[in-house]
């Protein structure tokens, strides 16, 4: 019989449903105000570029501190800051300075407070939890990332019916104080470690970890070459494969967002019965493999209802990555090194992001989007495989 997770658990899950909205929602708005006022594929490349790039520079310092520090408070102060700046957006608008360059820079800065979330947020979850519901913990806490992709870009899309843009980011704003408020409500736990090496060796100790346990290594491996890959097509791709292929408006876009959201709702429980069945160095593998394979069909599909569901295919294998990558890493990584390795993964996969989408909106210059999507489906769900001929990661 199956123990209920506590309380805690559940109070973490809402935050990040609130946090996670909030993310897509701004995500959503930014990309396609910026969109629509420049009309550049070049400066929608470079804002989401600089939208995830903070990850890439801030990553392992977010690390670092959550190693050092109040894991909760990182997570209520991130949050804060994520508030302030979207409430920030509709007060520029109305100044008239509220341009893509600026909106490019307020995704730098939310994202620079993202970078000391994420890994705070991951390193946390062990506290609450038996180390034998780890998986169901980190599956009930990814609730909040389809729920995000779901009803941001579903709120996002309704409002603009009756609503400018810019003036939506102060309900992005609102939903960031919510995550603050549940936050606010979980045991504040001392910090993992004192830590007394200084920080340039403590961040160093972190990646000779990584490197020299096998299993940890492939996964950061396959875990860099399939975002590099998949998530400039996926952030940058998708808007313009909506307007240039598909021919559609906004609406479709944040349609196809949501039915993404769909997939992961319906690989979450999946996830959580295979990993009690297929080891989890094989079951990453599977997920990063399919994660690949469920964009080709955007090579040739010209219609919103066989993208959309060839979208909602791809969500079902982001589970099998994000759900068993980090019940993989919580479960053989000391606590007091865990805020640092998963830092690393956060630059694997969102600094990863910065240059995929700078890269996706210069190529889209030269060559028709849904040629790009062919192109990495391919790459992508070969990029596993080498991890195959480890066997101490094939028995993680």
């Amino acid at each position: 019989m199956k123990v209920r997770l506590p309380g805690n658990v559940h109070r973490l899950l809402w935050a990040q449903v609130a946090s996670q909205v909030g993310d897509a929602a701004f995500t959503v708005l930014l990309l396609w105000t910026v969109l629509d006022i420049s009309d550049s594929k070049l400066v929608l490349g470079a804002a989401a570029t600089l939208n995830y790039l903070p990850i890439l520079l801030f990553g392992m310092l977010g690390g670092l501190a959550a190693d050092r520090l109040p894991r909760r408070g990182l997570m209520v102060a991130s949050d804060a800051v994520r508030a302030f700046i979207s409430l920030t957006l509709p007060a520029l608008a109305l100044g008239g300075v509220a341009n893509p360059w600026v909106l490019a820079s307020a995704g730098f800065l939310l994202y620079t407070a993202s970078a000391f979330f994420n890994p705070a947020r991951d390193a946390y979850i062990p506290s609450l939890v038996h180390s034998d519901d780890l998986v169901r913990a980190n599956a009930l806490v990814q609730i909040s990332m389809p729920a995000g992709w779901l009803f941001g870009p579903a709120l996002v899309s309704a409002f603009l019916n009756w609503v400018a843009p810019l003036p939506l980011f102060a309900g992005v704003g609102a939903l960031f104080l919510v995550s603050v408020a549940f936050l606010l409500r979980l045991p504040a736990a001392p910090p993992a470690s004192a830590g007394s090496a200084a920080p340039a060796r403590a961040l160093f100790e972190g990646l000779v970890l990584s490197w020299k346990d096998a299993r940890l290594r492939w996964l950061l491996v396959i875990t860099a070459v399939d975002n590099l890959l998949i998530m400039g097509p996926a952030v940058v791709g998708t808007p313009l494969f909506v307007k240039s292929i598909l021919n559609e408006g906004g609406s479709v876009f944040a349609l196809l967002e949501a039915l993404l959201a769909l997939g992961v709702f319906v690989g979450l429980p999946i996830t959580t019965r295979l990993n009690r069945h297929v080891g989890q160095g094989k079951l990453l593998i599977l997920g990063i493999t399919l994660d690949g394979l469920t964009y080709l069909p955007l090579l040739w599909t010209t219609s919103v209802w066989s993208a959309g569901l060839a979208v909602c295919l791809h969500g079902l294998s982001i589970p099998l990555i994000t759900v068993t990558r980090a019940s993989l890493i919580q479960r053989i990584v000391p606590a007091e090194q865990l805020g640092r390795v998963f830092a690393l993964v956060s630059i694997m996969v969102f600094g990863l992001t910065a240059l995929s989408s700078g890269l996706t909106g210069l190529a889209a210059t030269l060559v028709p989007v849904n040629v790009i999507f062919g192109a990495i489906a391919v790459g992508a769900a070969l990029c596993g495989l080498p991890a195959l001929l480890s066997r101490e990661f094939r028995r993680a």
